[in-house]
């Protein structure tokens, strides 16, 4: 219950004051209360007392206090980065402050129908697939509906429009093996060990180019001859981190050749020069990266991309390297499930893509093979 309290101000003069409580914020679970003074006579003081009161019943003080879309976000946002990896806060945050905030933003969550949305992801599909930008708009509306903020999602009935696809001519992100043995020695020349190594290691093994950077020593196993890969790496906003695998068929250890073996064992060797050349402490196994920049941390994100682009007649990217390894696994006999483990693909579906994607030496081949029963 408020209490209207008269009080002396500054200037000596004498002023009413009331302090009310306004129940509990529905956004924040907080208790609300509010002081107001400067009134000059009890019945002033009174009358704002009721007005507030009023207002009060009729629930619009709250609603009022987080009206727009924008205020719901960061509502919702708060609670959202607690449920997953950094990295996916970062991505998230950046495709909102981006492309949904500048269209949403300013807007009044209870003012938003669907045909203000229909319009917005229509002006999206102009440049974006609106799909992805729908899906996370349409939590914000979710998550005001279970506050009591709206009644309905306006984004239920909304149209993905059908976007007119310009045919592309592929790239093609791979290499022959007869390609790869040129890139390879090319490489071996021209670079590093260091640098060697790491597309030697992408290359013979297929990993993602965040699994790699990732390695540490212990991950190795010269005896058995395995690499265990259960980490990833990048750099999100200038700073570096180091999780768990993307997915739990992520994790895996997989064998490797001699060859990749001993180049790693080299590797290692050499590595232990330059650090100690440097002035640098050599961690222990579990903690040094196999590959790691001149002061000793994670390689940034868009060194191997740099690399590569003195390349240019090889046309292909780092991830590249994985699509070529399976693709060569296929051509040496391997079976689709075995390629998928070794991957570490989810989805088998993303497996079957590559083995349909023969390289041009296979392809040739199966003409080949094709004439010369024709020929009989």
């Amino acid at each position: 219950m408020a209490v209207i309290q008269k009080y002396v101000k500054a200037d000596g003069s004498k002023a009413y004051m009331f302090q009310a409580y306004l129940g509990i914020d529905p956004l924040t679970g907080k208790k609300k209360r509010t002081t107001r003074r400067g009134f000059k006579t009890q019945k002033e003081a009174k009358l704002a007392l009721a007005q507030l009161q009023l207002e009060i019943e009729s629930n619009s003080l709250s609603k009022q206090d987080y009206s727009t879309f924008k205020d719901v976000y960061e509502l919702w946002f708060a609670n959202y980065k607690h449920t997953v990896k950094e990295s996916s806060v970062q991505r998230v945050r950046y495709l909102f402050n981006n492309q949904i905030l500048p269209k949403f933003g300013h807007l009044r969550i209870n003012k938003i129908n669907t045909a203000i949305c229909q319009k917005i992801v229509n002006e999206w599909n102009e440049e974006n697939s609106p799909t992805r930008l729908r899906s996370y708009t349409k939590k914000i509306f979710t998550y005001a509906i279970s506050i009591n903020l709206i009644s309905s999602n306006p984004m239920d009935n909304i149209l993905i429009p059908r976007k007119t696809r310009h045919k592309k001519v592929e790239k093609e992100n791979f290499l022959d093996r007869y390609q790869l043995k040129d890139f390879l020695s090319l490489v071996k020349q021209q670079e590093t060990l260091s640098i060697f190594t790491m597309f030697h290691v992408l290359a013979y093994t297929g990993l993602r180019k965040g699994e790699l950077v990732a390695l540490t020593w212990n991950d190795i196993d010269f005896t058995s001859q395995t690499i265990s890969i259960n980490k990833t790496g990048y750099y999100l906003n200038g700073s570096p981190y180091i999780t768990s695998t993307k997915t739990n068929k992520s994790t895996r250890k997989i064998s490797v050749d001699n060859s990749t073996i001993s180049i790693l064992k080299q590797w290692k060797l050499e590595q232990k020069k330059l650090l100690l050349s440097r002035g640098i402490p050599i961690k222990s196994d579990k903690k040094q990266l196999i590959f790691s920049s001149n002061s000793n941390n994670l390689i940034h994100n868009a060194f191997l991309n740099e690399t590569l682009r003195k390349y240019p007649q090889y046309n292909i990217t780092p991830h590249g390297f994985r699509h070529t390894h399976a693709s060569l696994l296929f051509e040496a006999g391997a079976s689709i499930k075995q390629v998928q483990e070794r991957l570490g693909h989810t989805n088998i579906n993303t497996t079957l893509e590559i083995y349909t994607h023969v390289t041009k030496e296979a392809e040739k081949e199966s003409a080949e093979k094709f004439l010369k029963y024709m020929d009989l």
